[in-house]
């Protein structure tokens, strides 16, 4: 009976080990142009930005195609015409910011990149270096120990290192700084340094204003959603009165709590309690009407997943789309009907933006999405590389605009050179036996001869046999090349497009099918080519 008992379970782990998904491809369904502008990241000029020609040289062999430059919460006090900024997390210290110089790079050296910088719209912006806490001397009395508080303008730091004892004074570090003002940068490039304003298309307005009164609280102290919204339609229709041809990018949300409750709560309208996106969504409609100007063009936010479980990180790409997937960190989504209800446990942000956008704005609108700050907890290479592969394929699937995670860990730059460099501009449809666990994500090209289908394999410890059928894509019967990326060390190896981490394979296709292996945590991509009519 042991004999026995012994045999059946290692017939049973070898099922497991090598577990079999199905997988169909048809080139002729769900196609959907797969925006370049996936391919980014943030860039911060306080780490080697791209004054470093190391920098430029990994963004032009990994692919990269979209950088945000405005550096989240500096950009709020940016000011252009002095090139200062107050850094809210360092005691709103004064310090210089360059995006004359960073956007002359770009366009100089960078020209096939697009970027992305930010309008302030709070009304107060950095003034002065002069009136800057010693935070060099304070930090190191307390054995190098941050903390946040508000002392840049001769504020006195509070013995315990928590609040201030005096807080400093704004009016000797910041100055007023009206939507004109903000939006003048763009002229300013237009006609001073003359850059191609193609390549800055794109503009945040301003970053995360719904916690303003946390994040730049010496300048704001009640997030009022009313008036946040007044500031944000003048900076809007400054910003149109300037050029027709800027994408406007907005709320530019914190995490998730943020996505639906500002820091002072829940905004209230016409005695109604809203959450803040479907508030914000609905407010812009509602000014648009009024004066025939654009409010918005790209829906952007931010995302922090909570979760720390390797399980949960590899399935956070299912937080925008998914309708199904019942997700541990929904919080701020149960009060997404302006009521606190606790049963709500799935959160499809972006599906539930869609529905607010044809309903506010009606169908057709043209407003995309785009996530401008993303970043997961984990310390394992692998685990990084699936999460951001999984983000770009879904992404890509549904076609999202932009995507700019703000940390940048090893393996990253192998995921977005795989997805750039060998991957296509159009999604089409794919279906898998087991969609949690594996995932196929094919792209076409332009002249719709050539598909690669990524793959990932998001199974910490199982290969999956994947046994592949692709409809209206006709491939010869042969063999074709994969590119994979598996068992990666912990530090980074990508170096060039010619020098880096890659596994070169190859797999036999007949009568439009193939099966192929893949390796825990992997990510694999199949290149095919379409049989030629000559050949048919």
């Amino acid at each position: 009976m042991k004999t026995h008992l012994f045999l059946f379970f290692l017939i049973a782990l070898r099922a497991t080990v090598h577990a079999n998904v199905s997988v169909s491809v048809d080139a002729e369904q769900d196609n959907v142009p797969i925006s370049p502008y996936l391919y980014g990241k943030n860039v911060r000029e306080t780490d080697p930005g791209v004054t470093s020609d190391s920098v430029r040289f990994l963004i032009k062999e990994s692919g990269l195609k979209f950088v945000r430059m405005n550096e989240g919460n500096n950009s709020s006090k940016y000011n252009w015409r002095k090139r200062l900024s107050s850094h809210p997390d360092w005691y709103n210290n004064v310090s210089t910011t360059n995006w004359d110089q960073s956007a002359q790079l770009l366009n100089d050296k960078l020209p096939g990149v697009k970027a992305m910088y930010g309008f302030q719209m709070m009304g107060k912006v950095a003034k002065s270096e002069a009136y800057n806490f010693n935070s060099m001397s304070y930090n190191y009395s307390k054995g190098g120990r941050w903390c946040r508080q508000n002392l840049c303008g001769n504020g006195v730091a509070a013995p315990d290192g928590e609040m201030a004892a005096v807080e400093g004074d704004t009016s000797l570090y910041l100055q007023s700084w009206p939507a004109d003002s903000s939006v003048a940068i763009y002229t300013h490039w237009q006609k001073d340094l003359q850059l191609n304003m193609r390549q800055f298309e794109y503009w945040d307005m301003d970053n995360e204003m719904e916690l303003w009164n946390e994040t730049h609280d010496d300048a704001v102290k009640t997030c009022d959603a009313e008036d946040m919204m007044r500031k944000y339609f003048a900076t809007a229709k400054a910003a149109r009165a300037v050029s027709q041809d800027m994408k406007l990018c907005g709320p530019v949300s914190a995490s998730e709590w943020y996505w639906y409750v500002t820091r002072s709560g829940l905004p209230v309208y016409k005695g109604k309690k809203y959450c803040w996106l479907e508030y914000f969504i609905m407010r812009c409609a509602e000014e648009q009407r009024a004066t025939g100007v654009r409010m918005l063009d790209v829906l952007d936010i931010h995302d922090y997943p909570e979760e720390t479980n390797t399980d949960e990180v590899l399935q956070t790409h299912r937080v925008f789309f998914d309708t199904t997937y019942v997700y541990s960190k929904a919080h701020g989504v149960q009060a997404v009907s302006g009521e606190w209800d606790s049963s709500v446990n799935k959160e499809y942000v972006f599906v539930r933006c869609q529905q607010w956008l044809d309903k506010y704005f009606g169908a057709h609108n043209d407003i995309t999405f785009g996530v401008s700050e993303f970043n997961v907890k984990t310390p394992s290479m692998m685990v990084n590389v699936l999460s951001y592969a999984s983000m770009l394929g879904e992404f890509g699937r549904h076609g999202v605009t932009f995507f700019c995670p703000w940390n940048w860990y090893p393996g990253m730059w192998e995921t977005l050179h795989l997805f750039s460099r060998y991957g296509h501009c159009t999604s089409v449809k794919a279906t898998s036996s087991d969609e949690a666990m594996v995932s196929a994500y094919p792209m076409l090209n332009a002249s719709r001869d050539s598909m690669t289908i990524l793959l990932v394999n998001r199974s910490q410890v199982e290969s999956k046999t994947v046994n592949m059928s692709i409809a209206n894509f006709d491939v010869p019967n042969g063999t074709c090349e994969t590119l994979q990326l598996a068992n990666l060390p912990d530090q980074e190896t990508f170096v060039s497009h010619t020098k880096n981490a890659l596994q070169h394979g190859q797999i036999t296709v007949g009568s439009n099918a193939f099966s192929i292996t893949l390796p825990a945590l992997s990510v694999t991509a199949v290149r095919l080519h379409k049989t030629p009519v000559s050949a048919r």
